[in-house]
């Protein structure tokens, strides 16, 4: 589930070579070994489950690529976790025949399903296979599934699809209350006599919406949205009741893994080691002890459980003594004092379903000293601003600095207001993306094709676009008591940007040359290849440079802050990004690179390899917590990696209502204490 595609391949059924090549850590001489190489997650053999991949749809829409390997993902990951096994397979190798060893097939993302695919589900229900389908059931499913389509339902206002609520006993083992954030659904109805609704979705008040959220028939169940990342121990829950209604033999095989798998996190083999360790980093605290002994407590009852048959209630008992050992780690950890603990956020309206007030109070009651508010982009603010228009989704909901500002004074957490620099955004007004059109100010690549990495970007090495970035960061330093104010995306969008006429013109003015043959003078191996890079790197740094003079000048004590690419030695060429001569000069007051990775090793190196490059300029590195399922003890084992390395503190990405409610909480607990 976590590879992706490339191109357009002819299907995993068609791959005859696997090639292994490993990606350098750091600049020493080192060895590779491979061991236990095998097969895992095979139908019929060590998994009962398969899990269908839409790469058609991938291959029709590239813009899917990102939302079919999310969830595809986010459905892998919630089985592993329940200890039950998967295989993964694309929609591009799918047959009856294929399918004929699983008792499930479960369809995680698949817009835009090919007829030839539906075909072949259909034999493989015929012939007694079951589904889960999360979001949209395709038309030649319906049938023989009975179940009718609907409407693509977006929701009416942020919370409006809020919680599934499932009718008691209407499906074994589940959870009554299931917390998920949808934007939108894709309705599903029962067929009288057929299908049934099972659970419905509530309003962030609790109201019902009149919507079902989860259907099913004899043969299958649909959720009609996918599977989001929020209400994590719920979601295991749901997905087990789920899969165990139609396979039971996978209840059994839950429990049992569950129960073994109790302590087996963050390194640790197993309970003992788990609890040995905790007690020992806890110093030996009481409420620790007390915890640990529960732990142990609720996994004999677990064991009872099972041995007595009861699987779905050993399964959820496993499940509470899991949860525990989290709570027992967590609660362990100590907390640094004079740490500083920053958490970007991309929304400019904070967390959905809470306002800025309750977010902030959420981070300075969890020990987190400072927010980096997204508020404006290259072509949009969410604040009134003389010099970018306001974003087209501001409407009546005020300014969003200031109540963000309000917020932070109130209860002691710094603000260093983040802008996403160049790219216009996709909250841009039309008729101001046009003007930039219009007047020759956004990025073209070398085919001369307008773009950037999803939407349009102004070109760095004009004037007035530079004037515009300048002026935009300086306009927020000058009207708002901020603590600091923060770049992003202060690069181009790769190295194959930009070649505007414009750039042509002035690299040429700047540079004292003719170019005979563009762009290929300028690429690689051409004759000013070293000097258009210097010119591009010239053009990001001179953004810095004045922001940091300029911001200082009207309040000189701001702190002037960049989110950057983790390998300045690459980086500073293929996107212009020259942050190591940034902090040599002064420019900045201290950077956080965006380490997000799930190897602890990887992370390791990075920070030691950024550290060199800083110099005295201090390095907060960024945790990606969502590429660790936003799990506290994996969060925790990052951020002791930098205090290892002395960083003074780290950065946390994204606070949204994932990590508002199930990691900030967890880490106020002992790490991030107050």
């Amino acid at each position: 589930a976590g590879t992706r595609q490339e191109g357009k391949p002819a299907g995993w059924g068609q791959i005859s070579t696997i090639r292994l090549s490993a990606w350098r850590g750091g600049d020493v001489s080192t060895e590779l070994y491979v061991c236990d190489f095998g097969l895992w997650g095979q139908l019929g053999a060590d998994a009962l489950v398969a899990v269908v991949r839409g790469e058609s749809a991938v291959q029709k829409s590239p813009s899917e690529t990102r939302s079919v390997e999310q969830f595809t993902q986010a459905v892998a990951q919630c089985l592993t976790g329940l200890g039950i096994g998967c295989g993964i397979i694309s929609d591009l190798d799918v047959t009856a025949e294929r399918l004929k060893t699983a008792k499930l097939a479960i369809l995680p993302h698949n817009p835009g399903m090919p007829d030839n695919v539906a075909d072949e589900l259909v034999k493989y229900v015929n012939a007694g296979g079951k589904l889960l389908i999360f979001y949209g059931v395709p038309g030649k499913l319906r049938p023989v599934v009975k179940m009718e389509g609907g409407a693509h339902v977006q929701a009416k206002h942020p919370g409006y699809f809020s919680t599934i609520r499932f009718t008691d006993n209407a499906l074994p083992g589940a959870p009554g209350l299931v917390a998920q954030r949808s934007w939108n659904i894709s309705e599903a109805k029962p067929v009288e006599g057929a299908s049934r609704v099972l659970a419905e979705w509530l309003d962030d008040k609790g109201q019902p919406t009149g919507y079902a959220a989860v259907v099913a028939s004899d043969n299958c169940m649909v959720m009609t949205h996918v599977l989001l990342p929020d209400d994590p121990a719920n979601k295991r829950r749901m997905m087990l009741a789920m899969v165990g209604h139609f396979v039971p033999e996978l209840w059994r095989q839950s429990a049992e893994r569950s129960i073994a798998s109790i302590g087996a996190f963050a390194g640790y083999k197993d309970l003992d080691e788990a609890a040995a360790r905790i007690q020992q980093t806890s110093k030996s605290d009481a409420k620790v002890t007390a915890k640990l002994a529960a732990i142990r407590q609720l996994r004999d009852e677990a064991k009872t459980l099972c041995s007595q048959g009861k699987y779905p209630e050993s399964a959820q008992k496993a499940a509470e003594a899991s949860q525990r050992v989290t709570d027992a780690f967590c609660m362990a950890q100590q907390p640094l004092p004079g740490e500083a603990r920053l958490f970007w956020c991309h929304s400019a309206f904070g967390v959905e379903g809470m306002t800025w007030d309750a977010a902030i109070k959420n981070l300075a009651d969890n020990g987190f000293t400072a927010i980096l508010p997204n508020m404006l982009w290259g072509g949009s603010a969410s604040y009134p601003s003389k010099v970018l228009p306001l974003a087209t989704d501001l409407a009546d909901r005020g300014d969003q600095i200031a109540q963000c500002v309000a917020a932070c004074k109130k209860y002691g957490v710094q603000i260093h207001v983040w802008k996403v620099n160049w790219n216009m955004g996709y909250r841009v007004p039309k008729e101001f993306a046009e003007k930039m059109r219009r007047e020759g100010r956004v990025q073209f690549n070398s085919k001369g094709q307008e773009g950037g990495e999803s939407n349009p970007w102004l070109c760095p090495s004009h004037p007035e676009n530079q004037k515009l970035e300048i002026d935009s960061m300086v306009e927020v330093a000058r009207n708002y008591d901020v603590d600091g104010v923060h770049f992003d995306y202060i690069r181009y969008p790769n190295n194959d940007f930009c070649f505007c006429p414009g750039c042509k013109e002035r690299f040429q003015k700047a540079c004292g040359v003719s170019l005979q043959n563009w762009p290929k003078d300028v690429q690689r191996d051409g004759p000013f290849a070293q000097q258009w890079l210097d010119w591009r790197r010239a053009n990001i740094t001179a953004v810095v440079k004045a922001v940091a003079e300029q911001a200082r000048a009207v309040k000189p004590k701001i702190k002037i802050s960049a989110a950057v690419f983790r390998n300045w030695a690459v980086d500073r060429d293929t996107v212009g990004q020259d942050w190591k001569l940034w902090c040599e000069n002064g420019y900045l007051d201290f950077v956080c690179p965006m380490n997000y990775t799930d190897s602890d090793q990887q992370f390791d190196n990075w920070i030691a390899m950024q550290k060199k490059w800083a110099g005295k300029v201090p390095v907060y590195p960024g945790i990606g917590a969502y590429v660790m399922q936003v799990k506290p003890e994996r969060v925790i084992g990052q951020i002791l990696i930098t205090r290892r390395h002395q960083t003074g503190g780290f950065t946390v990405f994204n606070y949204g209502p994932a990590e508002a409610k199930d990691l900030v909480p967890m880490l106020g607990l002992g790490i991030t204490a107050r």
